[in-house]
């Protein structure tokens, strides 16, 4: 069996009480009937703000300025450019990412500094950025997936060497027709986020701001990544489940993985098979979908034992005109991370990635905020920052 972020993230999900069955992650069980003992209550976001409720506890946020050293080219560069998202090498417990027109970067284990990585291809400088990252191992070997929405390719790499890159698909690849006739009529191909599943080994990959609006499976084959399998999907007022399907992970429920999608422009997420059926999922009640709060629009989407936690690119209207990170579990907002109302870091206004990750048994999420140049030119200054921030037991 590969080694996949259960093993990452088990000890994790016992410093926080947690049990391993209520872990909802890359290679992770999700099941909620080990969360008996602590039922989940929803809470009034107006008063939870940047604290979250799990496993019956209250935790709160407190940044750590101290953490995350960058350099002053990483800072430049992310305060025009920074519209990326971050995962945890699997092997070496790094965050990684990139930094459009600055390059691929690292973040030790320790979270004490990010560096430029060594020998890079010249692509991950070259303007392409991270908006969606996953880091996964394969058959012993840890590789770095990264979806470019400027650059139109997703590109695998083993530390900073590119093995493959996915381009425009030709319309011939799927098993689904319709996907099929729309690349072959030159359909626009954007890809916003990319997870590997494990038992499956296979890619999938989100592109939500084409018109086509679908999820595409890549899989390894004859000694290279190609397009191929199961696509699903679609446009909402053209059929499709989707209205701007932006962020993708993987959980595993009862020994089936699930492939979620936050749609963002009308705030929700869903749950699929590998194949591409659609499930119900978890946390969903009356209909087959999660329902964000009125007003979300998630970017991405992680998980910490049965949180999950979004990004969103805007506010809500209880968080004074800047985007939180929403933490939900099981359907139920739980909290909130509103990093503008923290000092020195008023300017991260929009938020478009979370990455979860653990130190010394403590759980840390590391935030990333996108710069909106229309705010910029209207005298409203707004930077592309990274932050990190310690969850604290109350």
């Amino acid at each position: 069996m590969p080694y996949t972020r259960a093993v990452f993230c088990l000890n994790i999900a016992f410093a926080f009480g947690i049990s391993s069955q209520g872990i909802a992650h890359e290679g992770h069980d999700h099941d909620h009937a080990s969360d008996a003992k602590h039922p989940v209550v929803a809470v009034d976001l107006a008063t939870a703000e940047n604290t979250f409720n799990a496993n019956g506890k209250t935790y709160r946020w407190e940044h750590r300025p101290e953490l995350g050293k960058q350099s002053d080219a990483m800072i430049a560069a992310a305060k025009g450019g920074l519209h990326n998202n971050a995962d945890v090498d699997q092997t070496t417990h790094e965050i990684v990412t990139v930094v459009a027109k600055h390059g691929l970067v690292t973040l030790d284990a320790e979270l004490k500094e990010w560096k430029l990585v060594e020998d890079q291809d010249s692509i991950f400088a070259g303007g392409m950025n991270a908006h969606g990252a996953d880091c996964f191992v394969m058959d012993g070997q840890s590789y770095w997936a990264f979806a470019s929405t400027n650059t139109g390719e997703v590109v695998v790499s083993q530390r900073g060497k590119v093995v493959a890159k996915l381009k425009q698909p030709k319309g011939t690849e799927f098993d689904n027709p319709t996907v099929n006739s729309y690349f072959a009529a030159g359909g626009r191909f954007t890809p916003c986020d990319v997870v590997y599943l494990p038992e499956a080994k296979r890619l999938v990959t989100v592109i939500g701001y084409a018109p086509g609006d679908y999820a595409l499976s890549a899989e390894y084959r004859d000694g290279q990544w190609q397009w191929s399998g199961p696509a699903w999907g679609g446009k909402e007022n053209v059929g499709g489940p989707f209205n701007t399907a932006h962020g993708v992970q993987v959980a595993n429920e009862s020994g089936q993985e699930i492939v979620e999608v936050a749609s963002r422009a009308h705030g929700r997420v869903y749950a699929f098979t590998t194949g591409g059926a659609q499930i119900k999922a978890t946390g969903a009640e009356n209909k087959y979908y999660v329902e964000l709060p009125k007003g979300s629009n998630p970017c991405n989407i992680s998980h910490h034992g049965s949180s999950m936690f979004l990004p969103l690119l805007n506010p809500l209207s209880m968080t004074n005109g800047v985007a939180p990170v929403l933490v939900m579990d099981d359907g139920k907002p739980t909290g909130s991370l509103i990093p503008a109302t923290y000092d020195e870091l008023e300017y991260m206004h929009h938020m478009h990635g979370f990455c979860p990750v653990e130190k010394d048994g403590k759980l840390y999420g590391v935030v990333l905020s996108w710069p909106n140049g229309g705010e910029n030119a209207k005298g409203k200054r707004n930077d592309g920052r990274i932050a990190i921030f310690e969850a604290v037991a109350q």
